[in-house]
């Protein structure tokens, strides 16, 4: 599993022209499924973009490397259907479905080849990704379930 804050600020690169593509500047999340749908880009030249999560060949500790027509499907708007709000995850306020305040979103963990969502920490509080239920561009919506002690 990986971090979300340990891949934001990655440099993204083409596969097989080596060419940046822009850093990782968030993810989207589909919370029907509990996995990414794309990486959403930070560019100096083009302010941001995004790169379906099909088209990411691998992650690791210094770089995202992407397909090379992966940019080219962000050009033609062909990305994920998630708002943009959804890239700011970290530091967005949690609810639960009763509507209660839960705290706020400190980090979430993730497969970084398959994309799954493992766990979510409210405050120093980790939370199973299964209990996510929403998402948007205010709140993260979590149902109801335990919520282990901390150490678990």
């Amino acid at each position: 599993m990986m971090l979300l804050s340990q891949v934001l600020g990655h440099p993204v690169i083409s596969a097989e022209d080596a060419r940046p593509a822009g850093q990782v500047a968030g993810i989207g999340i589909d919370p029907r499924t509990r996995r990414i749908t794309e990486l959403y880009l930070r560019d100096a030249k083009n302010g941001g973009d995004s790169v379906p999560w099909s088209h990411v060949r691998g992650m690791g500790p210094d770089a995202v490397i992407i397909d090379t027509d992966a940019t080219a499907a962000t050009e033609t708007g062909s990305g994920g259907s998630h708002s943009r709000a959804h890239k700011r995850l970290l530091g967005k306020p949690v609810l639960t479905e009763y509507g209660e305040d839960a705290g706020t979103l400190t980090e979430v963990t993730f497969d970084p080849e398959t994309g799954g969502i493992g766990d979510l920490y409210v405050g120093r509080e980790q939370v199973p990704g299964s209990r996510l239920l929403g998402l948007g561009s205010y709140a993260l919506v979590l149902g109801a379930g335990p919520t282990p002690a901390p150490g678990e």
